[in-house]
């Protein structure tokens, strides 16, 4: 995980080295072991680009930007699936590939073989051509903004002044812009444009005073929607109210044990992937490189922690492929409860704590050989108030509703945690959006009075609904309030080949809206994580974070403007 920007100017009077300090000093938690930029001239104007690098890949430490040939390359994220030497990161492995490039084509061309969480800055130096972009799922951030001087990309921004308008970039494409123009650019499209993603493509013009236009629709292979060649329908078996028997009888099915296989691997690989990639020293170790230490036996990884079904499976797998001594963490955050009680532990017994312990416990009985690190995080109101005005409020900008204040908190205090070593952490993010786990859901099946086909359609819009702003509506933020801690946050079930089998599956095959709540939402999950032999686990009931937390009340209006952020208006 690192911290990109790139700043373009055409203002003569343009105070550069002020601007470096303050946008450097927005990205600098984000990548802390090397930092570097480059400033460069071109006909009317001047273009600044800064990298800050967490080490996570290679022998050593790769600073940014890189210089290739004719390009200047920017990343922050992660590539899988690629063909390269263990001894190099992934950024200069890229930048070797663009450095063969001599047309924009083959560039583009580049860009769409790619797959990870990913953010990209590239300038071509001849061509005086910026090429931007997010990954197809959209799971790292990046924000553009208008100011006074020009055009501002960075992974993180912060509320400046007045004349400042920003905005995330949506993940639409790899984006084309001539520097000597900052009024117009260029798209190639992942996919074609429906009707919100030309409402994102119409809000960024707006909000950033651009006018883009579509110049190729490029969708990556893995993509294109494919219809699952395994057949099975979750309504047709009935429940007696006794779900150990609905579940022994589900995954002996032929056609369900096939399907639950295929995931196995697909997450199996995708957990494996972002667990094995990442430095050799934890977070202290590498703090203290002058003492010539090579050998670290500290927690690497940790997760994320609510004990909900989605990041305790992440636990399960990471625990075969994190080596045997190493403990993982657990890392688990509570909100001061409210209540009115004294300074006792019930101040942190919230609905997330008793449900983690009880996970947690389950995790050590079914891997008893492995430390598992449970570290619990109490945040008091004074705390948090502390905290989201001076610092995390920066890093939810440009979002300013309840629920992105309650999400970013939640999940800054937990990465935040002072007792963790970890560089990597694990969440469960997509998990709902692809197997049908909110409420939304079960109730988009029970109010639909149509036929059968009627009501799965029904789900199946808002499935498809949900998957469509996952980025807008968690990525991104979570990728900017996690990085501020020095921590890259890694989502194995958001995985382009998972993604394309789950998505592949029909909505009655990934849930079952007849069955309770608990038990039919999210079922192939749910199966999974029983036959992994999670047996409690199986059955918890969706609970927010916001909520389980205690950070936020269900009695507020989660997209209503928050009052913390509204100077942001």
């Amino acid at each position: 995980m690192c911290g990109i920007l790139c700043a373009v100017s055409h203002d003569p009077n343009w105070n550069l080295r002020s601007l470096i300090e303050v946008l450097k000093s927005t990205i600098k938690n984000r990548g802390p072991d090397k930092q570097d930029e480059v400033i460069l001239s071109f006909q009317t104007g001047s273009i600044l680009l800064a990298g800050s690098v967490l080490w996570q890949q290679g022998a050593n430490v790769q600073k940014q930007p890189i210089d290739k040939g004719d390009f200047l390359i920017l990343c922050n994220g992660d590539f899988y699936n690629l063909q390269k030497p263990d001894n190099i990161s992934d950024t200069l492995f890229i930048a070797n590939r663009l450095a063969e490039c001599i047309n924009a084509e083959q560039i583009i061309s580049v860009l769409k073989s790619l797959q990870g969480p990913h953010s990209l800055l590239i300038y071509d130096k001849s061509n005086q051509i910026l090429y931007f972009s997010r990954d197809t799922l959209g799971r790292n951030s990046l924000i553009i903004e208008r100011t006074q001087h020009g055009i501002n990309l960075l992974s993180v921004s912060g509320f400046f002044n007045n004349n400042q308008l920003s905005i995330e970039l949506p993940p639409l494409g790899i984006y084309q812009m001539k520097v000597n123009n900052l009024t117009s650019c260029v798209v190639h499209l992942w996919q074609p444009l429906n009707e919100y993603s030309e409402q994102l493509l119409y809000n960024l013009d707006a909000k950033v005073g651009l006018k883009t236009t579509v110049e190729s629709i490029i969708s990556p292979n893995w993509l294109l929607k494919k219809k699952s060649k395994i057949d099975y329908d979750f309504y047709k078996t009935p429940y007696n109210t006794d779900h150990v028997e609905l579940y022994e009888n589900l995954i002996s099915q032929p056609k369900i044990k096939a399907s639950l296989n295929a995931f196995d691997k697909l997450l199996s690989k995708s957990v494996a992937n972002r667990v094995e990639c990442t430095a050799p020293l934890c977070r202290i170790c590498l703090s203290a490189l002058n003492t010539k230490k090579t050998v670290c036996r500290h927690a690497k990884i940790c997760i994320l922690f609510s004990g909900g079904i989605d990041c305790t499976i992440l636990a399960f797998l990471a625990n075969k492929f994190v080596p045997h001594d190493e403990p993982i963490e657990l890392i688990n955050v509570a909100f001061e409860s409210l209540g009115g009680q004294n300074v006792s532990e019930k101040r942190w017994d919230v609905p997330d704590r008793r449900t983690s312990l009880m996970s947690a416990n389950e995790l050590k009985s079914v891997c008893p050989e492995r430390f598992w690190n449970f570290l619990e995080v109490n945040v008091t109101r004074d705390e948090l108030k502390t905290q989201l005005s001076t610092r995390i409020k920066n890093l939810i900008y440009p979002l300013q509703t309840i629920l992105d204040e309650s999400l970013g908190c939640a999940y800054w205090f937990a990465s935040n945690c002072s007792n963790s070593t970890a560089r990597v952490a694990l969440i469960g993010s997509g998990a709902d959006e692809l197997f049908g786990g909110y409420c939304r859901h079960r109730n988009a099946y029970k109010r639909c009075l149509g036929s059968r086909s009627e009501r799965q359609l029904s789900v199946q819009k808002e499935l498809d609904f949900d998957w469509q702003r996952l980025p807008a509506r968690n990525l991104a933020r979570d990728d900017r309030v996690i990085g501020d801690n020095g921590k890259t946050a890694r989502s194995p079930f958001i995985e382009e080949n998972i993604v394309e089998f789950v998505r592949s599956l029909e909505p009655y095959q990934k849930c079952c809206f007849n069955f309770p709540e608990g038990v039919g939402d999210k079922l192939l999950l749910r199966l999974y994580a029983y036959k992994i032999g999670l047996r409690d686990v199986a059955l918890i009931k969706k609970r927010a974070i916001q909520f389980g937390s205690r950070i936020a009340n269900k009695k507020e209006n989660a997209s209503a403007q928050s009052e913390h952020l509204k100077f942001y208006i």
